[in-house]
């Protein structure tokens, strides 16, 4: 049975996880001495919550 859901409602939801994990490292990182490829992994993941977010807003404009 499909989902009541709009699809851009769900990219949001992906975008908002995405955002959320990605910051929690970068601030971690910032606060404490952990690798360096933590705070990329973390600058990574808010830039495909971006991604998520922006494909969002252009299926909610149709």
């Amino acid at each position: 049975m499909p989902s009541k859901m709009p699809r851009w409602r769900k990219r949001m939801g992906v975008a908002t996880i995405l955002y959320t994990l990605g910051a929690t490292l970068f601030i971690t990182n910032m606060f404490n001495d952990l690798p360096e490829a933590l705070s990329l992994v973390g600058v990574a993941l808010i830039a495909i919550g971006l991604y998520f977010n922006i494909r969002a807003m252009a299926e909610m404009r149709r």
